[in-house]
């Protein structure tokens, strides 16, 4: 008979993870990888579908918080460009006697005509 030595019925199992937040969907996935084979396979489907509504949720969430922002953006341009630019077209384009001219009150002044 041999001798065993201490470090051969040692085994530790150990985990390592490559950074970025610890989200409630990678310890769920770590959990339900360490449970037996029909809890782990219903649980990590579970965590699968759950994901994808999360998704789901969290991107409509998003994209009405970027509406309500996107109309808040035009209401404040609204408010500050209530003096609109006011172009006059002279002529057809293409022809010699064409010219565009472009005012805003704000400046109160208009663009210089050519010649």
């Amino acid at each position: 008979m041999s001798k065993q030595k201490p470090s051969q019925g040692f085994h530790f199992k150990f985990e390592h993870h490559w950074g970025g937040k610890d989200t409630w969907y990678t310890k769920g996935k770590r959990w339900a990888n360490k449970q037996k084979f029909p809890i782990n396979h219903l649980a990590l489907g579970f965590l699968e579908w759950l994901w994808q509504h999360w998704i789901d949720g969290k991107v409509k969430l998003t994209m009405t918080d970027v509406d309500k922002q996107a109309e808040e953006i035009v209401k404040s341009w609204e408010g500050e460009d209530g003096e609109q630019w006011d172009v006059v077209e002279e002529g057809v384009f293409g022809d010699e006697g064409w010219s565009i001219r472009a005012t805003n009150k704000a400046f109160d002044r208009g663009s210089e005509e050519t010649d």
